[in-house]
């Protein structure tokens, strides 16, 4: 199955945590952890309209700086998760700059805190000096762009730390080999299918272009025919996490069946010890993750900086018993 996903690491995989990534049916692009911003253009941040941050330590949250800077002059509005305590952090990046030039500029960061109690959002827009203004949240707000829609999970990493799930909708398509040989011509109708399909009116009745002329169908028969549905690409973003089997859980659970899991393997499995005292995956754990969620594809990243001096060996033992087909190597970039 060909990946709908363009995915790109922005530091080298023992550096500062930050994913950028689209899919071929999204308009814009998303960003999983906002730390240092390296291999990234000006016009790709201004082409970010989420950013889902696991949680604020400086490595996962220190690019927002860099961020505001290249989409100050923007016009967008850029939609920010994060963990208890997000709307304050994002408040005291913006507090800490003087803003007496910017009233006519149009650009709006929104952010939306997370908890188990719920969901609370606020605004700072430029026009107002950046100044907080809260807003009601609903599950609507985890809609995102072009009908993709987000899940999380609350983990233990001695704080809060977010796992998030960025769902593709689901989807129609039409087999054309099929279509010409029940006779059909492309038209109209063939959208109107999709649409009342992905609604599930599959009892109307749609007047159809044939090679003898405009014919009326029920909607279940041309199902049956012409439809498919492809398997919704999923794709999966967990860090900075405990090794404890409640993490574990909650881990396989957010990413079951995703097309791709993007995951921490930040110590290798002698140094199992230091991982439970720094609340950190080691190898072990996230391919057990990894393999019990039943995800297509993994990357994993943020290793511990100390292993840069041994690539050899610590990559020999990530990738020891894995199907290499099914490992997306962004982590051997730099």
């Amino acid at each position: 199955m060909k990946s709908n996903y363009t995915i790109r690491k922005l530091n080298s995989p023992f550096d500062d945590s930050g994913i950028f990534f689209r899919n071929v049916y999204m308009k814009k692009a998303m960003l999983f952890d906002c730390g240092r911003l390296g291999n990234i253009d000006n016009s790709e941040i201004n082409d970010i309209s989420h950013v889902f941050i696991s949680h604020t330590h400086i490595d996962h949250f220190s690019g927002f700086d860099r961020f505001l800077r290249t989409a100050l002059l923007s016009g967008n509005t850029f939609t920010f998760f994060g963990p208890v305590g997000f709307i304050n952090n994002m408040k005291g990046k913006l507090a800490g700059y003087t803003w007496n030039l910017i009233y006519d500029y149009d650009i709006t960061f929104a952010a939306i805190e997370l908890s188990e109690h719920g969901m609370k959002g606020a605004e700072f827009a430029a026009k107002n000096g950046f100044k907080e203004e809260n807003f009601t949240v609903n599950n609507s707000h985890l809609i995102l762009n072009d009908n993709f829609y987000l899940e999380y999970e609350f983990f233990d990493h001695g704080i809060t730390s977010l796992g998030y799930r960025v769902k593709e909708p689901k989807r129609i398509s039409i087999n054309k080999d099929k279509m010409k040989e029940y006779g059909f011509k492309n038209g109209p109708w063939v959208k109107l299918l999709k649409e009342a399909l992905l609604n599930n009116r599959s009892n109307d009745i749609i007047n159809v272009d044939t090679v003898s002329g405009s014919k009326q169908y029920y909607l279940n028969e041309l199902a049956e025919k012409l439809a498919e549905y492809p398997v919704c690409q999923d794709i999966t973003y967990i860090t900075d996490i405990a090794p404890s089997f409640s993490n574990y859980k909650k881990a396989v659970k957010l990413a079951k069946d995703s097309h791709i899991l993007l995951i921490e393997s930040v110590f290798m499995n002698n140094d199992v010890i230091h991982a439970i005292e720094k609340k950190h995956l080691s190898i072990g754990v996230s391919k057990a993750i990894y393999k019990n969620s039943n995800t297509k594809y993994v990357s994993f990243g943020h290793f511990a900086p100390k292993y840069d001096r041994m690539r050899d060996i610590f990559f020999n033992e990530l990738y020891a018993d894995l199907d290499m087909d099914k490992i997306i190597k962004l982590e051997l970039n730099r």
